[in-house]
């Protein structure tokens, strides 16, 4: 170790004439510490409630939607859904028909959005396939939220009274209705989404409305939904004017969005934190400066230039920022840990999407804190540097 690295560390560690320095020296790592750890799970904590949601969103629906864009005649032939599946990165496109409808039972009505597809692409959905509970036969029938299930106070095998709306615009004379039977519950955490969509095969939608409008879209499962952005390029390509594909993000845009909207303000917010601790470097050394005055005036008369002198001042503030950046991102680590392993801190389910905090701490988050506090820490420490090093022998041994 060079003396410029001995004289600083024994300045910030050593034994000081006024105890009082030594409280605030570690004081001061401590506030870092806790600064730091305090933004970095601010940054987990976002991280985590966006994983989650984002997961459980994409379990509930495709990761591109066919659309059409008006009620037209035009539907995708053989020839450009072959196209479709050729893409790379496409594991699976089918069709998907739509259908807003009341339900009744019990003398209680209740609004929800009907979706029929394959058996084989529902059980893609993981947020609802993986989810829902099912009678022993193998009937059919809707598969229902189990929050809509109890506003109607329906269970497995319960008899439904199902209305399609759409039919009261068909200017047929009667609404279209049909009796059908609770087939499974599905409970996918996210109470909005349990209340409003429900599902069944087409061989269930041929039994309750055989006369249905066809008014098909076309889901596309992708074999990793990193590459949604690349196929829906590709899928524009093929489609003809009167359809449009639409990706997951994009149908739940409004979601994503107050999401990115509240990050900017709590990282702001958890950043003045860390900047007080970060002052309190600059404060710190001065208060040292003070005390080493005489120290200081003594090396300055032995030949020590003023550069020697600002770099141990300097180096000072980069040990302060270093162990209050390690000791922080520690601390951060094992509250992380703690929580998604024992759930200290809860959450109501049907509000945040989950039943408790998740913590998803990110590599680039903490190197991007890291490297800001050191630095913040090295430029609050120049000042009190350039104090010491601006120090005249005379001045200070005159005054000893």
């Amino acid at each position: 170790m060079s003396y410029t690295g001995y004289l600083a560390t024994r300045y910030l560690f050593g034994k000081h004439r006024v105890p009082f320095i030594a409280f605030i020296s570690r004081t001061t790592i401590i506030g870092m510490a806790l600064g730091v750890a305090t933004l970095v799970l601010a940054l987990g904590v976002m991280r985590g409630f966006e994983s989650v949601v984002t997961e459980k969103i994409i379990g509930f629906d495709t990761h591109i939607r066919i659309e059409k864009l008006f009620e037209s005649g035009f539907d995708l032939d053989e020839e450009k859904i072959s196209e479709i599946t050729a893409i790379s990165g496409v594991k699976q496109i089918f069709r998907i028909k739509k259908a807003e409808v009341m339900l009744k039972a019990n003398d209680i009505t209740e609004g929800a959005l009907l979706e029929v597809m394959p058996e084989e692409a529902l059980s893609q959905l993981y947020s609802v396939s993986a989810n829902y509970t099912q009678g022993q036969s193998k009937q059919t029938g809707l598969i229902v939220g189990a929050a809509l299930a109890e506003q109607l106070g329906v269970g497995i095998s319960d008899q439904l009274l199902v209305y399609d709306l759409g039919s009261f615009t068909d200017q047929k004379g009667l609404p279209s209705i049909a009796a059908t039977q609770v087939q499974a519950i599905y409970e996918s955490g996210m109470i909005d989404y349990d209340k409003s969509y429900l599902y069944c095969s087409p061989q269930t939608m041929e039994e309750i409305f055989p006369e249905s409008p066809d008014t098909d879209d076309f889901g596309v499962f992708l074999t990793d939904i990193s590459l949604t952005d690349g196929v829906m390029e590709q899928i524009d390509q093929i489609l003809p004017y009167s359809h449009l594909s639409i990706s997951w993000r994009d149908r739940h845009q409004t979601l994503f969005n107050w999401m990115k909207t509240q990050q900017l303000p709590i990282f702001v917010i958890f950043s003045l934190i860390m900047i007080v601790a970060v002052v309190n470097i600059a404060s710190t050394l001065i208060l040292i400066i003070m005390e080493k005055r005489t120290e200081i005036g003594t090396l300055r008369a032995l030949g020590t230039s003023r550069k020697r002198i600002r770099c141990i001042f300097g180096l000072e503030g980069l040990m302060m920022g270093l162990l209050g950046t390690a000791f922080g991102i520690i601390l951060s680590v094992i509250l992380s840990w703690v929580q998604t392993t024992f759930g200290i801190i809860s959450l109501p389910s049907d509000v945040y999407f989950m039943d408790k905090v998740s913590i998803l701490i990110g590599v680039e988050d903490v190197i991007a804190i890291s490297g800001g506090v050191i630095l913040l820490a090295i430029l609050s420490s120049l000042i009190p540097a350039m104090q010491a090093s601006s120090l005249q022998p005379a001045d200070t041994l005159r005054d000893e």
